[in-house]
């Protein structure tokens, strides 16, 4: 029973210090990584809100295109409701008028 402790401190010892040490390395590369890999994070993120700064502003481009026509329907929309406005004012005065006349007649 004793050999068989002796053996296993033996193999224990040497495997214990090479199980530690590739803990340790593999620790070191994983901090190593952190460090790089964070700065090519922020390079990522820095282009691709560039790149997205510049799609914005072409679909900005595209809506301006798409919708050209759109102040020159509002402008004709606002001028056909205020020719309506004008035109029911114009016979609520004539209705108005037409009964001071049919009053004065009587």
């Amino acid at each position: 029973m004793i050999d068989l402790l002796i053996v296993a401190i033996v193999f224990a010892v040497p495997i214990t210090a090479i199980v530690s040490w590739a803990k340790i390395k593999l620790r070191r590369m994983e901090l190593e990584a952190g460090a790089g890999g964070h700065r090519a994070l922020e390079d990522r993120m820095a282009k691709l809100e560039r790149e997205r700064a510049e799609l914005a502003e072409r679909v900005g481009v595209l809506e301006s295109i798409v919708t050209m026509d759109a102040p020159v329907d509002a402008r004709t929309r606002v001028r056909v409701e205020a020719a309506q406005a004008a035109a029911v004012a114009s016979a609520e005065d004539d209705a108005a008028a037409l009964a001071a006349a049919r009053r004065a007649v009587r």
